[in-house]
């Protein structure tokens, strides 16, 4: 028994630790994409100007985003901690993932005129979906939670 108390005096911090690491770095991510996205925007103005490339190998940035939207995925399902720190991580990843996906749509749009014919192009588009996947994912679990607490 005090075994079982000391594990998880130990375990339970550094869970929080992990979860505030994920966060900030699925954040910087976020930060920087769309830093480059929007830098194309701003600064290629004129046909001679090159925009910059988002990546140079396409399948492996595709798996990147799609692995990192599984580990969010996940992450949001299996949120842990008391209802404020939930509700909290909740929010905040809600307008974090939100913002990225007005973002890539409003770039999506400008940038590329929804016309897909270069990688950059698609790898936005998967960016957005992922984005919109977990904002939907948010949204239907604060929905239950609401509904659930309601009902019961």
């Amino acid at each position: 028994m005090v075994g079982e108390m000391m594990l998880k005096k130990l375990l339970l911090p550094m869970i929080y630790v992990a979860e505030w690491v994920l966060f900030f770095y699925v954040l910087l991510c976020v930060f920087v994409f769309n830093m480059i996205i929007f830098s194309n925007i701003i600064y290629t103005d004129m046909s001679w100007e090159e925009p910059i490339t988002l990546t140079s190998s396409f399948i492996k940035s595709s798996l990147i985003i799609v692995g990192m939207g599984l580990v969010c995925s996940f992450y949001i399902r299996y949120l842990t901690g008391n209802k404020a720190y939930k509700r909290f991580k909740e929010v905040i990843c809600g307008i974090l993932f939100g913002l990225n996906s007005l973002s890539c749509v409003i770039c999506l749009s400008v940038v590329y005129g929804f016309d897909l014919s270069n990688d950059d192009g698609i790898l936005l588009l998967i960016v957005t979906l992922v984005s919109i996947s977990l904002t939907m994912q948010i949204i239907m679990k604060y929905n239950y939670e609401m509904n659930s607490k309601l009902s019961g």
